[in-house]
């Protein structure tokens, strides 16, 4: 996946997207949908491996898929289309999903040009079922590189694309198991240090054996992001995750929203952005309940690689925050991470200040 076009795919359609928030779904689709599908995924519109306005039987009735890419001549990926003017609901989700049930297509994508949501197929039951993998932002793509990739052309035709996925999945699972497990987990790894050392480690071995957990998810999720080209490596905090499929809604469809209470008062946030939204309850809780000092002295680095907040946008090893917004006055805050990341560091930060924090909307 050539990042450069991504990144200039992103800057580009931004700016479409701040010039005409309104952009119906025949503009979108000729100004957005279409360069991402040809220039981003590589799929070559003057080929048969496009159809546009697929045809799918659904009962007596025939449907219709906006766009059908296709691979050894059957549809792999469908694409349902809305436009800018348009959120993106959990009814044209439903549309996606029977579609994709009803042709046995692996792949599906849902757009508005400004999120991007991707589904799979799921063929392992007595019935096919097709989870949300991802929920991406139109400023975020250049960190879900390995997404892109998996639903390029060449992958698709390869079959890397479910090579691709099998690695996310598994990477999503063992970060499920560990942050499910956490206490139990962290409590055999200290009794396995007592049990060859002795009583003597019981206590500082209690700490560091959660501060290892820690350390273990944060380091899955940051291998999550990266492009998983290894055979082994899939990718992270961009990633995967959200492999975290998504929660049951209510009628702030489209809208994230955090809650931060104290004993005096409450504050409620709100954004169609998890980035955006991370970084305006992270500059409140700076301005609010003296987040920075909770963890000084910067950079707070909860892995090996990564500094989730920092006084410059940079990691401990110097290397640039590939998606950061800039909070509290001086201070940067990373958020190429997934949904699940996203909100297991926002309770920590709240934990760190003595507030609690509630999450609602589409977390």
């Amino acid at each position: 996946m050539d990042e450069e076009t991504v990144s200039d795919y992103v800057e580009r359609s931004r700016s479409l997207v701040d010039s005409s928030p309104q952009m119906d779904e025949q503009n979108t689709r000729a100004r957005l949908i279409d360069p991402f599908i040809r220039d981003v995924l590589g799929w070559d519109f003057y080929s048969t491996s496009i159809e546009m306005e697929y045809s799918v039987q659904m009962g007596s009735t025939k449907k219709k898929v906006d766009y059908a890419l296709f691979a050894d001549g059957s549809p792999a990926v469908f694409v349902e289309a809305k436009g800018c003017d348009t959120t993106v609901s959990e009814s044209h989700a439903d549309q996606l999903r029977s579609y994709m049930r009803q042709e046995w297509v692996d792949w599906g994508l849902l757009t508005n040009g400004k999120s991007f949501h991707v589904y799979r197929l799921k063929k392992d039951g007595d019935k096919p079922d097709v989870e949300l993998l991802r929920r991406i932002e139109l400023a975020d793509l250049t960190a879900n590189d390995w997404l892109l990739a998996a639903l390029s052309e060449e992958s698709i035709r390869s079959g890397a694309s479910t090579e691709i996925y099998q690695r996310v999945e598994r990477r999503r699972k063992a970060i499920e198991a560990l942050s499910d497990g956490k206490s139990e987990i962290a409590e055999a790894i200290r009794e396995t240090v007592v049990d060859r050392v002795g009583e003597v480690v019981s206590q500082p071995a209690e700490s560091l054996s959660k501060t290892f957990v820690d350390d273990l998810i944060a380091e899955l999720e940051s291998d999550q992001n990266d492009s998983p080209s290894d055979a082994d490596e899939p990718t992270q905090s961009n990633t995967s995750s959200d492999l975290a499929q998504r929660t049951e809604t209510d009628d702030q469809s489209g809208t994230y929203v955090v809650e931060i209470a104290d004993q005096a008062n409450s504050s409620s946030f709100s954004d169609d952005g998890q980035a955006d939204l991370m970084a305006t309850v992270v500059d409140h809780l700076i301005r609010e309940h003296g987040l920075i000092d909770a963890y000084a002295p910067l950079p707070y680095v909860p892995g090996k690689k990564i500094a989730i907040l920092n006084d410059e946008p940079t990691h401990p090893s110097g290397e640039e925050m590939r998606l950061y917004r800039a909070v509290g006055g001086g201070y940067y805050v990373y958020t190429s991470l997934n949904k699940g990341a996203k909100k297991r560091h926002l309770t920590d930060f709240a934990d760190a200040c003595g507030v609690d924090i509630t999450f609602d909307g589409e977390w």
